[in-house]
């Protein structure tokens, strides 16, 4: 049994000091992995430009959101373009249907006058040409809002893209209350600390 134990003892003390040289070469290799991808992270994020942000949804509405790994926002970019387009030419159409109508009761010009507006004064007829006119011109206002959106995002975010969130950053308010001078009294009040 103590030939058993001896050998046994000898075999660990032999195997044990190249497991520890095996771990350090794991941990070198890990070590270098790791350096290998911060520095392609560094030279990732030095060749990021925010100006190519801003001309890429210039020229193609959400390429820049792309550009800033966003993609998400190109749907609601799309999205809010759809909707203000739809109303822009339903607006448009309905403003010329009642702007036609009415020059054609002005002209009195009956033969084109459209049946189901027949009832309604010609003071109404302009009054809708009118709201439809004003709700054009808000629209293409909307579109030209979400394209400078689509650009003032896509810049800002280009900036902010190497902008790293971690636990060291952090904001902590807390109450405090203060002695001033023996007798004096206290002062009450709230504690911002930024740790960064």
């Amino acid at each position: 049994m103590g030939d058993i134990s001896l050998t046994l003892f000898v075999i660990i003390l032999l195997v044990l000091p190249s497991i520890g040289k095996a771990q350090s070469k794991i941990s070198d290799t890990a070590i270098a992995t790791k350096e290998v991808t911060d520095s392609e992270k560094q030279a990732d994020v030095s060749t990021h430009s925010p100006s190519a942000a801003l001309w890429k949804s210039a020229i193609i509405p959400g390429w820049g959101q792309i550009y800033n790994r966003q993609a998400w926002k190109v749907g609601i970019i799309y999205g809010g373009a759809a909707v203000v387009t739809y109303l822009g030419i339903d607006n448009y159409r309905n403003a010329q249907k009642f702007k036609t109508e009415y020059i054609n009761r002005n002209e009195g010009n009956t033969a084109d006058l459209l049946p189901e507006y027949i009832n309604y004064p010609d003071q109404n007829i302009y009054n809708l040409y009118q709201a439809y006119e004003k709700n054009f011109q808000v629209s293409i206002i909307a579109g030209v809002a979400i394209y400078a959106l689509n650009l003032i995002d896509a810049y800002c975010y280009g900036h902010l893209f190497d902008f790293q969130i971690n636990d060291d950053l952090s904001l902590r308010l807390t109450p405090m209350v203060e002695s001033y001078n023996v007798g004096m009294g206290f002062a009450s009040g709230m504690k911002l600390q930024l740790n960064f």
